[in-house]
């Protein structure tokens, strides 16, 4: 049986879920830094899955079956959980034999995934394509701000380069 992918904007019924395989729900455009954190563990883990698109910038409508914000994942047992480095975190434990938080690095991945998420100015939106140049209510940033990010962001991941080295925050290994 091959992954199911549904758009929720083009098609609102509600699925069959599977009981063999987790479903995610994210954001439908992959603008969603949060969606994709748990949709790139779920593909470095290699886990076959189901994902279901959610319209939920502007004024886009959720389908009537799925009122949270995203990303969510429905497990293969019916159990809906999200906040995503809980998901991560999940994914980990399930099907990657405890790559993404490494038992000796756990606490490492949580101190720098906390410094990391500090670097960013409190009242803008995250996004992957727009990388935190817009605040909430959707002005841009100054250009200083969005400098001194890419810099501190630069900063951090050097220091970390340099005293474990490898391309990642916690060495050669990605990680959560």
């Amino acid at each position: 049986e091959s992954p199911l992918v549904i758009d929720s904007a083009l098609d609102p019924s509600k699925p069959n879920y599977s009981k063999e395989r987790p479903t995610l729900f994210r954001e439908r455009h992959g603008w969603c830094p949060y969606s994709e954190r748990a949709w790139l563990a779920l593909e470095h883990c290699n886990v076959p899955y189901d994902t279901i698109r959610i319209d939920n910038t502007g004024p886009g409508v959720k389908p009537p079956y799925f009122a949270r914000q995203t990303p969510q994942m429905k497990w293969p047992e019916g159990r809906v959980q999200g906040e995503s480095m809980d998901l991560v975190e999940e994914i980990d434990v399930r099907y990657g034999n405890v790559i993404l938080y490494p038992p000796d690095k756990k606490e490492l991945v949580t101190e720098l995934s906390n410094k990391f998420r500090k670097i960013f100015p409190s009242k803008s939106r995250p996004s992957s394509r727009a990388a935190f140049l817009f605040g909430w209510n959707g002005e841009p940033l100054w250009k200083s701000e969005f400098e001194r990010v890419l810099t501190d962001t630069d900063v951090l991941l050097k220091e970390q380069q340099q005293s474990l080295g490898g391309p990642f925050f916690c060495g050669s290994q990605m990680t959560a």
